[in-house]
């Protein structure tokens, strides 16, 4: 007699793992919540609208993980509970449900944190470019190209001379001083300068450096040696006049 051919199991189909996994998170969430209610088909649908994101479910999840957050740990905690099985079969939803904090509030928090992680992203991007903006800005800021012209000598060649040279790109020679603070920026203008003028005197404050920046040397030196106007003096015409070497004098431009 033959024997009998083997017989694979039959796979369980989709509805009988998802309803095995949310029978196991409904698990987790009675070990905490022996009074509540288990809803989670009450929550509001946000899976959809994480989907559009670019990076997906999968995204958010990651940025969670780094947004400083009460109720982001408290749904990363039962998130990691659950296997990855169980995560394939379950809903965002049914997650949020059993953490406690709802769809809804996850839904704001993973706006919050998206934001949080692109801005940073993006100032990190910004902060390692900028040696080399610099350098192509101070490029054309000073790059000098030869003006040639074409001269008839005497003899009746034809020859290309260099009859000068032209100056650097002169936009980015303004961008140059004015973030440098030597040239002033108009009242309406949308340049973005950042002046950290009390960060500089603060640290020179508790590194104990006493020199002075170029470009505050220079603003000393033009006060100096073109005042517009002295300080008034309070003192009447014939009385000696003593001044205090601990106070700064002041001129006004």
């Amino acid at each position: 007699m033959p024997p009998a051919k083997f017989k694979p199991a039959r796979d369980k189909s989709n509805a009988e793992l998802r309803r095995a996994a949310l029978q196991r998170l409904q698990n987790r969430w009675n070990l905490d919540n022996e009074d509540g209610e288990w809803e989670p088909q009450t929550e509001p649908v946000i899976t959809p609208g994480l989907k559009e994101i670019p990076g997906g479910i999968e995204l958010c999840i990651r940025v969670l993980r780094s947004h400083e957050d009460d109720d982001a740990r408290q749904f990363l905690e039962m998130y990691d509970q659950c296997s990855k099985t169980d995560r394939a079969h379950l809903r965002i939803e049914d997650i949020a449900h059993a953490s406690g904090i709802g769809s809804l509030r996850l839904r704001e928090i993973v706006g919050t944190a998206l934001f949080i992680y692109a801005d940073s992203q993006a100032q990190m991007i910004l902060s390692a470019s900028m040696p080399k903006v610099m350098r192509s800005t101070v490029k054309a800021a000073t790059d000098e190209v030869p003006i040639t012209a074409t001269v008839i000598e005497r003899d009746g060649a034809i020859v290309t001379k260099v009859v000068g040279k032209t100056n650097g790109d002169v936009r980015a020679m303004e961008m140059l001083l004015k973030s440098r603070g030597i040239l002033p920026i108009p009242k309406g203008s949308q340049i973005a300068i950042q002046v950290n003028a009390g960060d500089k005197e603060s640290k020179q404050l508790e590194s104990g450096h006493t020199w002075k920046y170029p470009e505050d040397r220079l603003k000393e030196i033009v006060a100096v040696t073109n005042p517009k106007q002295l300080e008034a003096s309070h003192v009447t015409t014939g009385e000696p006049i003593h001044f205090d070497h601990n106070k700064p004098m002041v001129f006004e431009r």
